[in-house]
């Protein structure tokens, strides 16, 4: 019984990870991981990039402060920073990754649970669509965590089956409602 708990800490925990980091690769524990630890690194990249452009730039360069942004003197708004960091900070090729293929990952749990990862190119109505479609299969969705900063994620992580015993809808299925929902139509 205290393993079980053990074991059950340990893949919440995994998937509180996988809900924080944007992009991750496959869903077993190992991936999820080194995403993490990749992520880490590339945020730690940046705010070094940032500081160390900042430090460089010299002092006149930014407006002052004016009366009403007291609180955060120091803090540069967007139209002050230079060039170089507006783009670290609003890059535009994030928008949505056009050439990433989606992926949809199902997983039946314990008794009649599912965990579904998805991840493509955002676009209107997705999260509508993507929730309709999710209704319309039976799933209950009882926690989920959606994300659209470099395209569209969605991470299920507990969706009931609502159908009657036997009648299970197969991880299959779900997968191909779900692309075909997302515009991507034919793909499994």
């Amino acid at each position: 019984m205290a393993e079980r708990r053990r074991r059950k800490k340990l893949n919440d925990r995994l998937y509180m990870l996988r809900s924080v980091v944007p992009k991750i690769s496959k869903m077993d524990r190992a991936s999820i991981l080194g995403d993490a630890v990749d992520y880490l690194k590339e945020l730690l990249q940046r705010i070094n990039n940032l500081h160390n452009e900042l430090e460089s730039t010299p002092p006149g360069s930014l407006l002052q402060p004016s009366a009403s942004a007291s609180f955060h003197p120091l803090t540069p708004t967007p139209p002050t920073l230079p060039c170089r960091v507006k783009e670290d900070l609003y890059p535009g090729d994030l928008l949505s990754p056009k050439n990433q293929s989606p992926k949809v990952e199902v997983r039946v749990r314990e008794g009649r649970a599912v965990n579904i990862h998805m991840f493509c190119t955002r676009r209107p109505g997705l999260l509508l669509s993507t929730m309709r479609a999710l209704d319309n299969l039976g799933l209950d969705v009882q926690q989920a965590v959606i994300s659209c900063f470099n395209g569209f994620a969605l991470d299920v992580f507990r969706a009931e089956q609502q159908c009657r015993e036997g009648q299970d809808v197969p991880p299959e299925q779900i997968k191909a409602v779900l692309l075909d929902s997302a515009g991507y139509h034919g793909l499994n």
